[in-house]
């Protein structure tokens, strides 16, 4: 755990550019203007409202939706680097119901971010384009969005137009969302006390190939081992090349929120974990070079236990970091 914070610390000051540090006019809290927008072949909602946080490379988007099937709470989420992820998790992408993403890719086009999702779907594939193009003044956004599908046929574009918002109706959006039932995928993320979280222990040894590190160079291999004894859980990581060459890391957590302290080369991280359903989930803060940084680290086991994701996400003075390792137990 510690090892990987250190090693996103050390690439968000490595690799943050001037123009990563922009601020993007996508920022900020939105209003749909239905009179302005277009929803081609799609029924338009009766309303939705957004929340876009872009910090460096890293974009996220939260909004909350209302429709004739009833108020939907959506989330995407992307390091824009231009690089395909397959099978992207709820914590990056949650487009509410059933809907989920085989890949996604994000990148730049000037000022504008274009998140490409690919769906299969019936026997097919369905691919939709969508392109978040602030304007010149920062007082709108255009999403344009672009819909591809052969079964069922579906070849047709869209725009929403969104004003910016003074952040009342964003509250607002934020408690419709807060009462609404949960959808199927937020669902499995709530811990409801009806049954043990998994058991992380055992040998895990990373996939290269199915990881994401961003701009970070992978280690040419890892292995963590975990000790998972409630509320102790020990993790050790025995990792071989990569930016930092060869180590050999332990880290404690306690899942009962007492906090833990784990360190070395000069910085120390603070943690507090708690179990989120099936997810166990850390929330750590830390400081590198006199710049302050709030990390959350999500482990979740795959449902046959043979595939540990581990997703961690890192903000930060320099920048906003995005980092997804998997693994497969031995």
């Amino acid at each position: 755990m510690y090892r990987k914070i250190f090693l996103s610390a050390v690439a968000v000051a490595a690799f943050a550019l001037p123009g990563m540090a922009q601020d993007s006019k996508l920022n900020g809290q939105w209003t749909l203007n239905l009179s302005k927008s277009n929803f081609g072949q799609l029924p338009p909602p009766a309303s939705e409202n957004d929340t876009i946080t872009v910090k460096g490379n890293s974009f996220r988007q939260e909004y909350v939706t209302v429709t004739s099937r009833g108020t939907q709470n959506v989330l995407r989420s992307c390091t824009v680097d231009g690089k395909e992820v397959e099978n992207p998790d709820s914590s990056q992408v949650n487009l509410g119901g059933a809907i989920k993403l085989a890949k996604m890719q994000c990148s730049w086009d000037g000022k504008a971010v274009v998140f490409l999702e690919t769906v299969n779907m019936q026997g097919g594939v369905l691919t939709d384009k969508i392109t978040f193009i602030p304007s010149d003044d920062g007082s709108t956004i255009t999403i344009a969005g672009h819909i591809e599908s052969p079964v069922p046929a579906i070849n047709g574009d869209r725009k929403y137009v969104f004003d910016k918002s003074d952040g009342s109706a964003g509250a607002a959006a934020a408690a419709a969302a807060s009462s609404m039932a949960p959808t199927p995928g937020a669902a499995a993320m709530i811990h409801t006390g009806g049954g043990d979280p998994p058991s992380l222990s055992g040998t895990w040894k990373l996939n290269v190939a199915k990881s994401n590190y961003g701009q970070i160079p992978p280690p040419a291999s890892q292995v963590d081992t975990i000790d998972d004894s409630e509320p102790t859980i020990k993790i050790t990581v025995d990792q071989k090349g990569g930016m930092m060459g060869d180590s050999v890391t332990t880290s404690t957590l306690d899942t009962s929120g007492k906090e833990t302290k784990n360190g070395g080369n000069g910085m120390d991280v603070l943690s507090t974990a708690h179990w989120q359903g099936a997810a166990l989930v850390v929330d750590s803060k830390a400081s590198m070079q006199g710049t302050d940084m709030k990390i959350k680290e999500t482990y979740t086991v795959s449902g046959d236990g043979k595939t540990l994701t581990d997703v961690l996400h890192i903000e930060s003075g320099m920048g906003n970091f995005d980092l997804t390792s998997v693994y497969d137990k031995q």
